[in-house]
């Protein structure tokens, strides 16, 4: 295999493993580490011990779960990039969907849909899953963070692997925008996640754990003009594989401030309920100040020193 710059030997053989063994291989690591004394921590006990009002064991014990979950993430992207097709197709094998036919009766209809994920666990091998399963050669167009990482960007062209044309459009792209929304409206696939921070354009309030948290909001606009049905995505990680969970789809019917209204509170809802059943696998953790909405002051979202 090619060296990939900053990706150690260690990093590139584990990553080369089938699924369920470099998960296992990633877990023998971390229980070595715990056991001579020097457990990965992620920084974030504190936050988790006041924001979602946890006992301080709790908090102490999801932050060494975080930093195995950042490792986790890191280590699936490094195997998208490198195993070959056939393995990659191997290891969806080991993603499962709940409730499918949620998925097939919208993918039937043959209309766009847009699939709304947050930034949590093994999101890419999720997505991919539910697009070689439930989407197989539909166009895909990818929204993306302007500061999207190289390695990110790679992964990502390689879903026309799998028969998918792929399209990228940043957030901030005004010019590209009209022309995306001609390409989706011909019964793409659009992936729009969820819970990027403010920052990245059209920001609405969506209050998470009680904290007055706003998130960039886009996604009623583009469902209008696409004529696009949502679906909120929640892609977690399990011992040996990976759960795609589908949450109840919805369509946007008009274009107003009542209707804005309603889907932020549909997407508020789902990235609170996602992030609260594993918690330890959102990756926006350490960026939670980002989110608080900019009238207000600083919360006290750290322990006091």
């Amino acid at each position: 295999m090619e060296p990939i710059s900053g990706v150690s030997r260690k990093a590139a053989l584990i990553a080369g493993l089938p699924l369920p063994l470099r998960r296992l291989a990633l877990r023998t690591v971390f229980r070595v580490y715990a056991a001579v004394g020097r457990s990965p921590r992620s920084g974030l006990a504190d936050r988790f011990e006041r924001v979602l009002r946890l006992p301080r064991r709790e908090a102490r014990r999801l932050d060494r779960e975080a930093a195995f979950h950042d490792a986790l993430a890191e280590l699936e992207w490094l195997a998208l990039l490198t195993r070959s097709r056939a393995a990659i197709q191997r290891d969806l094998a080991h993603v499962v969907t709940q409730s499918p036919e949620v998925l097939r009766r919208i993918a039937a209809s043959g209309e766009p849909v847009i699939l709304a994920p947050l930034h949590m666990g093994p999101y890419v091998i999720g997505l991919l899953s539910i697009l070689v399963t439930f989407f197989p050669g539909r166009s895909v167009l990818i929204l993306r963070r302007r500061d999207d990482r190289p390695l990110e960007t790679r992964v990502m062209e390689r879903i026309t692997e799998f028969g998918m044309p792929v399209r990228f459009l940043t957030v901030t792209d005004r010019a590209g925008y009209l022309p995306a929304i001609r390409y989706a409206r011909r019964g793409a696939v659009i992936v729009v996640f969820a819970d990027l921070p403010p920052r990245y354009g059209k920001p609405a309030p969506m209050p998470i754990f009680g904290l007055p948290t706003a998130f960039a909001f886009g996604i009623d606009s583009l469902a209008h003009l696409t004529g696009a049905t949502v679906v909120p995505l929640a892609i977690g990680a399990e011992a040996g594989g990976a759960l795609v969970v589908p949450r109840y789809p919805f369509a946007v019917q008009a274009n107003d401030a009542h209707e804005r209204g309603r889907v932020a509170d549909l997407m508020r809802r789902h990235i609170e309920t996602t992030i609260r059943e594993r918690p330890e696998q959102w990756h926006f953790w350490p960026s939670l100040q980002e989110y608080l909405a900019a009238e207000d002051p600083p919360m006290p979202i750290e322990r006091a020193a």
